[in-house]
């Protein structure tokens, strides 16, 4: 009876460990797959974090190298200003030692007379000026250095076109911007009203908008050494109508064909003009001709080396 009992109670015994086996495997499984959950969602969490800092990285050297980039000018935006470290140094009164250019026609044309330059050769002349260092002045402070003192590029240059040719808008005008440069045009006063080939009142705005000045070259280009009658139209009425029609102070006349005469001289200055333009190869000007400035005439059939020649002892 003894030995039943104590087999029975084994047999309890051993159905209750069993049991405790079985809760403990239940309640260990439970605690191992909560955590394995959570890391899981911890870790898509980490994933979605790192591919947004991946993907900011990612564009933000995009975004630098595109505004790195854009204020990168064209070769042509960046020959279009003036050299930076051009000195300026201050010129006393009295003379001028600034060469005075001037060109009449800027075309390719092979049958043109040597006042016309073709296209590439000024081109060529402007590029020879600018590697050089040179830079344009207009002729109005050109005459603020000669009468008063005036603070001038260490190499100035001033470049006139006579006639106003519609080439010189056409060629030259472009030519120049893109070099920084600017000019003086001298135009013959009944030209202007949309005569062909010669440039018109629209045109002579634009370029004085881009830093250009206007002359006069008379009313109607007529050898005033030998028609003196003529001249308080060919001179004064010139400047009035052009001051009028383009709203600017014209402040000095080229002497058509170059001629002159004390008398013409005289007009001139009494009309109002600060200067006359004339026609010469000194490159250091004085008080003394201030009315009949020299201008080195460029000819078509000019070489570049002659070119060049031109300022070498400036």
């Amino acid at each position: 009876m003894k030995r039943k009992t104590i087999q029975t109670k084994i047999i309890i015994l051993f159905f209750l460990i069993n049991l405790m086996v079985a809760s403990c495997s239940s309640i260990e499984g439970a605690t191992l797959s909560a955590p394995q959950s959570l890391d899981l969602t911890n870790d898509r969490a980490l994933t979605r974090t790192a591919n947004t800092n991946v993907a900011t990285n990612t564009n933000t050297p995009e975004t630098i190298l595109t505004s790195t980039s854009t204020p990168i000018p064209p070769q042509i935006t960046r020959t279009q200003t003036p050299t930076p470290t051009s000195t300026w140094v201050y010129n006393e009164p009295g003379n001028v030692n600034v060469p005075i250019l001037l060109y009449h026609h800027i075309e390719d044309n092979p049958t043109a007379s040597r006042y016309s330059v073709s296209i590439t050769d000024f081109h060529s002349q402007m590029k020879a000026l600018y590697d050089s260092g040179y830079k344009t002045i207009p002729i109005s402070l050109f005459l603020d250095a000669l009468l008063k003192g005036a603070d001038l590029p260490e190499k100035a240059v001033v470049i006139t076109f006579d006639d106003g040719h519609q080439s010189v808008y056409d060629n030259a005008f472009p030519i120049m911007q893109a070099f920084g440069f600017t000019g003086v045009a001298y135009v013959v006063a009944n030209r202007i009203n949309d005569i062909p080939d010669f440039l018109n009142i629209a045109t002579l705005k634009e370029m004085i908008a881009a830093g250009w000045e206007v002359g006069s070259h008379s009313y109607t280009h007529i050898d005033l050494t030998v028609n003196h009658q003529r001249v308080s139209q060919e001179i004064a009425y010139s400047k009035i109508d052009l001051e009028k029609a383009l709203s600017i102070k014209v402040q000095t006349f080229a002497y058509p064909f170059g001629l002159m005469d004390s008398y013409l001289a005289q007009k001139v200055s009494q009309y109002g003009y600060r200067a006359g333009m004339g026609l010469g190869t000194r490159k250091t000007h004085t008080v003394s001709n201030l009315f009949y400035l020299d201008r080195i005439e460029i000819y078509g059939d000019l070489s570049l080396d002659d070119f060049r020649q031109i300022f070498i002892d400036y």
